[in-house]
């Protein structure tokens, strides 16, 4: 998936300028890929969108209802005023099919703090024109009740159009693959004796344990699904949850009550 979050998301390579937090950390937003994953079906993901910037892919996103979309705050956030946001909806392919929607605007999560592990990294886009909702190929993406759990083990599945591999190709299918929800602890001490980064309870890590598979470039703000249910945005990694390391998701379940305010309104 293109984005380097993300999967959903702005992954930096550990070479380029890192965003967010303190050098020489080498940890990065995921603006990646799909890797080891397999091409998804027509409606199987029917809330997926790509978050496109003067029509190229850069995160994925996920529909709320009618007029609002899920994503990362990373994926919007510092954008320069010549950047056009557009959302293509109710396709698995980026070249052909699907509608587009203009971004209206954006509401990033007030918290969101980049220079501290990317902490409160989610935001809401609201779309000009409205998502033909069609319970087919465009549906709303299931959220978790407030402060659910998602325990370690559960098996979690993540989509996008991430690069394929660390700093391999963009694919023009939507791909998905299955992972699994790691001990927040293990992913704590991980990235902490790694690179002094925190993970925060509103985090939630996963990744493949027998075969590595994860979220890279270009999926970033897409999301992690457990039973239908979107419990995380991809968020960071370290070099495409390169092992030991997991990929970090937002946990959707710490904002529920945020997301259901801002979108009420």
């Amino acid at each position: 998936m293109q984005m380097t979050a993300s999967l959903v998301l702005l992954l930096v390579a550990a070479a380029n300028c890192v965003a967010g937090g303190t050098a020489p950390r080498a940890v990065s937003v995921v603006n990646g890929r799909i890797i080891n994953g397999e091409p998804a079906a027509v409606g199987e993901f029917p809330a997926q969108l790509s978050l496109q910037r003067n029509g190229r892919h850069s995160c994925g996103a996920s529909i709320l209802n009618e007029n609002w979309a899920l994503t990362a705050a990373h994926c919007v956030d510092g954008l320069d005023s010549d950047i056009v946001l557009e959302v293509l909806a109710g396709t698995i392919t980026l070249d052909e099919g699907g509608t587009r929607h203009a971004v209206e605007s954006f509401t990033m999560h007030p918290q969101y703090n980049e220079s501290d592990s990317w902490v409160n990294d989610i935001a809401l886009l609201r779309v000009s024109t409205p998502f033909p909702l069609n319970g087919e190929t465009v549906a709303p993406i299931q959220l978790p009740a407030q402060g659910e759990d998602t325990p370690a083990g559960s098996p979690v599945t993540v989509v996008g159009w991430g690069r394929l591999w660390y700093e391999g190709f963009l694919p023009n299918n939507l791909q998905k693959v299955d992972i699994e929800v790691w001990s927040q602890d293990l992913c704590a001490s991980l990235f902490w004796d790694g690179f002094e980064s925190p993970v925060y309870p509103s985090h939630i890590c996963a990744a493949g344990v027998d075969e590595r598979g994860s979220s890279c470039n270009g999926d970033s703000g897409g999301p992690l699904l457990h039973e239908g249910v979107v419990v995380g945005l991809v968020s960071w990694s370290y070099r495409c949850a390169t092992p030991p390391f997991p990929t970090v998701y937002t946990r959707v379940s710490s904002y529920v009550d945020w997301i259901n305010q801002q979108i009420s309104v």
